[in-house]
């Protein structure tokens, strides 16, 4: 095998739950309840149900639960329904560096094969950590959206580290299991091109459950491609053209503690994450200027907003389906402008007519100043112009939830508490948080029938 699979391999069997700092504790524990508040506020959708219907035509008694349900299936399908929840609204946390990441996407796969296993609390935390730890490190690495591959082929190899680590994998078998992992399952960028589709919400889903998979197949002993990473037709020479910078691997070779996950954000708003900065902006304008007074927005931004979520599409600027709104900044805009703070429920009226007629008076700039910026900052600037002639501006660089403008422990209960009062009942929600903020006197199975609809 290449170096980086023997690193990452090695890395996953050294890091035990005693090693996992006091403080990335935690921040998994507000990880898992953060993303069981957004799965949850997905449990009813469309996607959701019918990823639900198909797996469960495959029941079984030894296999994982479905989040929400005390329904058993095979791990990975169970990966990918539980994965699915997470992703759809587009509000669980995201990473941004050369590639962009949501790495609590494999939080699905951690609770499933820890269920299926029988892992107690430490487990999961541990298996968490070091998912965050990898996922986010290769996104330092090297870019994947500008050569037309999907950031979730980086969010596989946390997805399969976290797995193998619950499953008790071993150096050799969890390298051949990265290598199953990493060479047959390269995900394309289209799925975030022009009008989106369910996939959207499913494409990281389907990631980690390919990395759960590979994970199965490893520990009976199979093996995989040799080489995956650094072979002459790996996943660095086919996805990344050569261009790897393997001086971040560093802390894994050294066998640092992990601590990744802590430059990660949640997000306030359920909008792709480009867009949280504008969305603030546009709640300061707000106070300052009637709808009706509005005659022209500008909204200046940084290359990967305006060419992610940005006018290059003409779906974007007339979006049909949630998942083109919540990747459109024009949209976004306009909505935070209309409604105020973005909820859920607003993408039951993608259509609004105001929404649409006010997107009519936008411009998107590129501002090579505010790029230079990114990613340790996201600075959004929105002008309006009044039709009296006023200006109003409003930036935001760091959007709440971002390190430099966290989240408190209070508000992300907050969260969860709205998130899952519609389908929870409030002694099951208060169980529920209490299991995950003491997660280590609890085991996956105690969570998972917690949170039993």
């Amino acid at each position: 095998m290449d170096r980086v699979t023997k690193t990452l391999a090695e890395y996953t069997a050294y890091i035990d739950f005693s090693k996992v700092p006091a403080e990335t504790r935690h921040e998994v524990k507000r990880r898992i309840i953060d993303s069981a508040a957004v799965a949850f506020a997905a449990y009813t959708s469309e996607p959701v149900a019918l990823a639900r219907r198909a797996a469960s035509r495959f029941p079984t008694a030894e296999g994982a639960r479905i989040l929400g349900t005390r329904y058993k299936v095979s791990p990975d399908w169970a990966t990918f329904v539980n994965g699915l929840m997470i992703r759809y609204h587009d509000f669980n946390d995201t990473y941004l560096s050369k590639e962009p990441l949501h790495p609590s996407d494999l939080i699905g796969a951690a609770l499933s094969v820890g269920d299926y296993v029988g892992a107690r609390g430490t487990d999961l935390i541990t298996a968490v950590a070091l998912g965050y730890e990898a996922s986010v490190t290769f996104c330092d690495g090297g870019t994947l959206r500008k050569r037309g591959w999907d950031h979730v082929n980086f969010l596989g190899i946390g997805s399969l580290l976290a797995s193998a680590k619950l499953l008790g994998l071993d150096v050799v078998k969890t390298q051949h299991a990265l290598a199953i992992y990493a060479v047959p399952h390269a995900a394309m960028r289209q799925t975030r091109v022009g009008e989106l589709s369910m996939w959207k919400g499913a494409a990281a889903a389907n990631s980690s459950r390919n990395a759960v998979f590979a994970a199965l197949l490893a520990k009976e002993g199979f093996t995989g491609p040799y080489k995956p990473f650094e072979g002459e037709m790996g996943f660095f020479k086919q996805l990344l053209q050569g261009d790897f910078d393997l001086s971040v691997l560093k802390r894994l070779e050294e066998l640092q503690p992990p601590r990744r996950i802590l430059d990660t954000y949640i997000k306030p708003y359920p909008v792709e994450y480009h867009a949280q900065t504008a969305v603030e902006a546009a709640l300061k304008l707000r106070e300052k200027v009637r709808l009706d007074e509005i005659e022209k927005v500008r909204i200046d931004t940084y290359e990967a907003a305006y060419t992610i979520i940005g006018p290059k599409d003409p779906e974007k600027w007339d979006p049909h389906t949630k998942e083109t709104a919540d990747h459109s900044i024009m949209w976004v805009t306009a909505a935070a402008l209309v409604w105020g703070p973005i909820k859920i429920e607003h993408y039951r009226d993608i259509r609004n007519p105001a929404v649409l007629s006010l997107m009519k008076k936008m411009e998107v700039n590129l501002d090579p100043e505010l790029d230079k910026l990114y990613p340790q900052a996201f600075p959004t600037v929105i002008t309006v112009v009044t039709k009296s002639g006023s200006k109003y501006t409003e930036r935001v660089d760091y959007a709440k939830g971002h390190p430099k403008n966290p989240m408190t422990d209070a508000e992300l209960e907050q969260k969860f508490n709205e998130l899952t009062q519609g389908i929870l009942p409030d002694e099951v929600r208060k169980r529920a948080l209490d299991i995950m903020w003491n997660l280590e006197k609890y085991s996956v199975a105690d969570l998972l029938e917690a949170l039993a609809v």
